[in-house]
Parts: structure tokens; sequence; C-alpha cells
């Protein structure tokens, strides 16, 4: 965010306007979450009458601040460029790069203003801009926590007495030597990041995200590459392509689930690209309990046969492109080995390892979720201070343990067999959403086709409603646990899940909930699949219990073949539960 006709700026690349376009976004999300959670707490005094210190205090701060911050508006419905800021991570790199200079700290320029309406930060100098740049989208791409707010005057600073303000601190200065070191390679890469980013190939108004900003210039150190190298621009490319996941292949995101931005974890081994491999699989596994894919097979046989009333169309091309690709795809049973081996499901051949711990982690972590939202709700209703049995440390375990039992199976092969599974099922989707498949059976939707060839042709019908939305649900905690990996992998960071927006008046939700979930749609997924399943109180009680974790390893080990022997021969290779969907074993 360069501010116009800056004279530092057309030698470093054209751009007469840079916009540091998650400023605005993360400003505009705190100024949302801050207005709803004043009418939450507004609404519950209004109800109650008193409320907890605490909340009564945080009321209190949100009243005094929402005039400073004029009502809470977005930034794009008012032109004073003036107002105030809410975003604790912008006032927390301006207060620390506008204090006095100390552990030799270079001070900007100019002073860190507030940013306009549009994005742009004015009165900085281009080396100033890249600095401030680089430091915002490294404590943003680390999930540094910035300390609370405090009001001074009619300004709003950091809260220096705040937990996380001596943590931010150091990180903070840890970001802006990091600055120091990649500054000459950061120099060269903002101006073109910010062209890839202008609308008008010819224009000069640039908008640049400060988290992929700082994750190019990681990806170009780590790849050793120099600020002179003469293909700059196509190495930049190349590292935005796997920051964004931009591909020119299928992804697994095709059937509402996608691979986030991986981040590595050093602490546990927890990689989220393994994580989220297991959102298709599952779904595949719920496909193959409802008979999809035998009703494919159907299909086909009876279209050879010919017994389906479709002509020369897409209908009748799609079935024989299917079939014609049988040779191509995985069998019955390699696909049950693949759910034996990654998720415990029952019907592998006992020849490889299955996950047997999959199932109870899984069991823990959805009921620890539910648990800790349900006695915070209990606790509102009885306006009681009794304990709560379930806090979020324990949800904080019981995600990592899932999380790193996940990112141990996801090696190897997974990969590409999760995304020969994903193709799989949008070509069943496709031909079964087909108008004349549809009319072949009086179907309304796939749904209704599949009960209807599986209980005319395949012994009987599974239950389509359950299966559905157990897929959707394990779809959904699936990608939450590989999109929060920061924060439930460090035991000082903060809250796993916020309680308070969940149980709040207007919770926030996602449109893409199996892509990028909330804590919301986390809890709702959590709960959807305890009903589908039939879990009793008394067994989520039991289960969102802490107990230690299985012993497992953060990557696979090999296991002498003198050990695998004696591990068959004792049947020890027999999958177990089934994701308690009542999944039995076929032979």
């Amino acid at each position: 965010m360069v501010a116009e006709n800056n004279p530092g700026t057309e030698k470093k690349g054209g751009m007469t306007n840079i916009c540091l376009g998650d400023l605005v976004e993360f400003e505009n999300q705190e100024r949302k979450r801050l207005n709803r959670r004043l009418a939450q707490l507004a609404a519950k005094k209004e109800r109650f009458k008193i409320l907890p210190d605490d909340e009564e205090q945080e009321l209190d701060f949100l009243g005094d601040i929402r005039p400073i911050v004029k009502n809470f508006i977005q930034l794009e419905e008012t032109t004073d460029k003036d107002t105030e800021r809410v975003n604790a991570l912008f006032i927390g790199v301006r207060d620390l790069f506008n204090s006095n200079s100390e552990h030799n700290l270079k001070l900007l320029s100019a002073p860190l203003s507030n940013f306009t309406p549009k994005g742009l930060l004015e009165g900085l100098s281009f080396e100033d801009l890249v600095k401030v740049a680089l430091v915002v989208g490294i404590l943003s791409a680390d999930g540094v926590s910035a300390p609370g707010l405090a009001i001074e005057g009619k300004s709003i600073r950091s809260k220096r007495g705040d937990k996380n303000y001596p943590a931010f601190v150091e990180a903070f200065y840890g970001a802006v030597g990091a600055s120091e070191r990649s500054f000459p390679l950061a120099a060269k890469v903002l101006p073109l990041l910010a062209r890839e980013g202008d609308p008008d190939p010819n224009g000069k108004n640039g908008t640049v995200k400060c988290r992929e900003f700082a994750g190019v210039v990681r990806c170009l150190e780590g790849r050793g590459v120099r600020n002179n190298e003469p293909q700059l621009r196509r190495y930049i490319n190349q590292c935005l392509n796997k920051i964004q996941n931009v591909t020119g292949e299928d992804r697994i995101d095709e059937v509402g689930i996608s691979i986030p931005d991986f981040m590595s974890q050093a602490d546990h081994q927890i990689k989220p690209d393994n994580v989220m491999l297991m959102g298709p699989i599952l779904c595949a596994t719920m496909f193959e309990e409802l008979k999809v894919f035998q009703v494919l097979d159907k299909l086909v046989e009876l279209s050879q046969n010919g017994m389906l009333t479709i002509g020369e169309g897409e209908a009748g091309r799609m079935l024989y492109l299917y079939w014609k690709n049988t040779p191509n795809r995985i069998s019955e049973s390699e696909r049950r080995n693949i759910y034996s081996a990654t998720l415990g499901v029952p019907g592998g051949d006992g020849g490889g390892s299955p996950n047997r711990e999959f199932n109870d982690l899984w069991l823990r972590f959805i009921s620890a979720v539910s648990s800790l939202v349900r006695q915070r709700t209990v606790d509102q209703l009885l306006r009681t201070s009794m304990p709560a049995s379930i806090g979020q440390q324990q949800v904080r375990k019981a995600a990592r343990d899932l999380a790193m039992n996940l990112s141990a199976r996801g090696y190897g092969m997974t990969y590409y067999l999760a995304k020969d599974l994903n193709v799989q099922i949008k070509d069943i989707i496709k031909i079964l959403e087909d108008q004349e498949i549809r009319a072949c059976f009086g179907a309304g939707n796939m749904w209704q086709v599949i009960d209807q060839v599986a209980t005319l042709e395949l012994g009987g019908a599974r239950n389509s409603a359950r299966y559905s939305s157990m897929a959707s649900s394990g779809a959904i905690i699936i990608a939450w646990l590989a999109k929060n990996v920061h924060r439930y992998n460090r035991v000082t960071s903060a809250a796993v899940i916020n309680v308070d927006e969940v149980v709040s008046i207007e919770p926030p939700t996602s449109g893409e909930p199996t892509r990028m979930p909330t804590d919301y749609d986390l809890v709702n997924a959590c709960e959807l699949w305890l009903a589908d399943t039939a879990t009793s109180d008394e067994r989520i009680e039991e289960m969102a219990q802490p107990r230690e974790a299985p012993m497992m390893t953060s990557r696979p080990v090999q296991i002498p073949s003198i050990a695998r022997e004696m591990l068959e021969t004792a049947g020890v290779g027999v999958p177990g539960f089934g994701l308690g969907a009542g999944m039995t074993r076929r032979l």
C-alpha cells in the first residue's frame, strides 16, 4: 500500500498504488465479530438483567469502542480514512513500529498511519511498505496471537498488560529481523505480486495479501532464488500457485472437499495435507455403505443389455466411458483396503495394517467438542458457576491425537488413491444426476436413483439420508482439523473453539463449510454425526473424558518382516469398529 505518486515506487515496478488487501479483509471481519458480540451481550443482559463481571466489562468496552470506529461500519461503506481500526494484529504492529526505537529496530521514514478505506497506507516510502507488508504477513502466516485492545482517549492501542503481549513483541522483532534479511528479494517481489493482483494489465493499482507475500518470499528463499534471478516472475508464479493450490489437474475439492494452504508443523509432525486427504476417502466410505459403486456397475450392466430406456445422448456416453475406464479404476477390494488402512473400516483383506485407533480417536474428538458446547449452554441456562468437566485443553488433546493419527496414514500412495476416488465420485454424481437416468426410475434426485436400483437389483437399499449426512459432516470435521492445526497443536495458543461465537445469536457460518469451516460449522457437524450414529448422551460423556493417547508414530515406521508375519498369524490384522456407524465386515 503505497501512497499515490510516491516517487520511490516508479523505479520499483511502476505501481503507484499497492493495496494490502488482507488488512481490509481482517479489519472488516473483526468489525463484524465485535458487532455480533456486542449484540449478543446486550441481548443476554436484557434477558438475565445481570452479567458475570468479565462479560459486564466486555460489554462496557465494546460500548466505549463503538463510537470510535463509527459504529463498526464496514470500510467500503465509509470515506473517513481517519476512523480508528480494531484489527488487533494491525494495531499491535503499528504501535510497535511507532514506539521508540528498541533492539536496534529502524523506525519507519513516516509514522505508520491508518490505512484508507480503499486499503492504502499513506505516507510510507516503498522500502517501509515492503517492511510493513512482510512483517504483517509473517505474523499472520505463523498464527501469532495479537494482544487485546485498550482505549487511550479517542485512540485504540494494544493492551500492554495482555497475556499475549510479551510473546507478540518477541514474534514482532523476529519478523522485523526476517524482513531485514529478506528485504532485497522482497523489494523485487512486491511490485510483481501487485501486478498479478491488478485487474487492469496496463494499470497501476495492484492488490497484495500480506500472508501470500510472506509465503512467496519464504518459498523463493527455500528454493535458493535470489533477487537478481532473471526469471524471478516465473518463480513467483510457481510459489503463488503452490500457496493458492492452483494446479492444472483435477483437484480434491470438486465434491466440496479441498486441500487448504499447507503449513508444516514440526512440533508434532502433523501434515495438514495428509489430514485433508481423508475427506474424499471418508466420502467414498459412505458411498460404499450406500452401495453407490455397485449401483453404477448395475447401471452399466443394464445399459449393456439394453435394459435402460436411454438413447444416444449424454447419459449413454457417460455410461459407456465409465465402462470403458473400468480397468483403470480402483477395484472394490482395493477400495476396502484403503478404507481399512486409513479409517479402520472393516472389510480389508487382512494383509495390511488397519488403522485400529481411528474409531476411538474420532468419537473422542467429536464427543469432546459436543460436550464443551453443551456444558456451556447448560451453564448459561442454570446461571451457576459450576466447574466444567470438559475444557478447551481436552478438546485440544483430542484434536491433536486424531490429527496425528490421520497424518501418519496420509503418506505414500494415499494422495493418488484419494485423488482417483475423488474423480470416480465426481463421475458417479454426474451420471446419477443426469435427467435421462433419473427419468428411467422416476426419481427426483440421485439418492432416489440409488434407492431404486439398490432395492430392485442389489437386495435392498440403505438409509441414504443418514449416510449422505455423515459424508458431509465428516468432510467438515476433517476440513476443520486440517485448517486449524496451528490452533490445537500449540499449547500456548488461544482457545481451540470460540464457544462465545458458537452460542451467539448470529454465529458466523461459512458459505463453503467443507472447505473453510468455522467453529460453528464444526460443532454442527459433530452434533449431526452423533445424532446420525444414535450415540447416547452417556456414551458421549464417557468418550469426552480424557484418555492417554495410543502409541503411534508421527510417520510410518517399517516393521520387520518377522514381526509382520507374527501379527498376521495371531490375527491382529483384523480391523475394528468402523466409524461408530454400525458398519460390518463383508467377507
